[in-house]
């Protein structure tokens, strides 16, 4: 990277109020040290103080979402590859994510957001009680979790969670680029 390219993208990020940026795969290894490094940064924000716990658990969440479901390789043994950044806009944060996912998932991934993006937190705290009782995401194949990832970060947003989906023509297709913000 060019010097004036370093400083454009060093200048962007401060305007937008990006903290932390991270782009590259996904193991626990690098999670661990992501989290740390992010913990350092939101405890010495006295506007953190009261959001710790739900800053810290979507970036575990959002991260976890990366190393698990991300594609656009054919070597299923390697970590799961993305980007993930956390940031400040005013008196919240924001945490954004972005990888590959297989395109043949895509229909089921907006089933499970968009209702979220218009659900009460009554409504997402009922939705996550419900699906701590739900075997279903054992026998679906996809699901590495307990299907409440996606539940977790609705819960703890300040406001409704964004995302996009958008297909590609790179891996013949294969591949859609998914994109998720919460802000908190």
């Amino acid at each position: 990277m060019r010097m004036t390219a370093f400083d454009t993208f060093r200048e962007y990020a401060n305007e937008h109020g990006v903290v932390f940026y991270y782009e590259g795969e996904f193991s626990s290894n690098v999670i661990a040290a992501i989290g740390d490094a992010v913990k350092n940064k939101i405890e010495q924000d006295p506007d953190a103080s009261k959001k710790k716990r739900k800053i810290f658990s979507t970036f575990i969440e959002m991260a976890q979402n990366v190393a698990h479901y991300a594609s656009g390789t054919e070597d299923e043994s390697k970590p799961g590859s993305g980007a993930l950044a956390v940031g400040k806009s005013g008196d919240r944060y924001f945490i954004a994510s972005g990888n590959y996912v297989e395109s043949r998932h895509v229909a089921r991934m907006k089933e499970k957001l968009e209702p979220l993006r218009s659900m009460t937190l009554d409504e997402i705290k009922q939705a996550y009680k419900v699906q701590l009782r739900n075997d279903e995401h054992e026998r679906d194949g996809v699901s590495k979790g307990a299907g409440l990832g996606f539940l977790t970060v609705a819960r703890d947003a300040a406001e409704p969670i964004e995302f996009s989906i958008t297909e590609t023509t790179e891996f013949k297709g294969l591949f859609a680029y998914f994109f998720l913000r919460a802000t908190i």
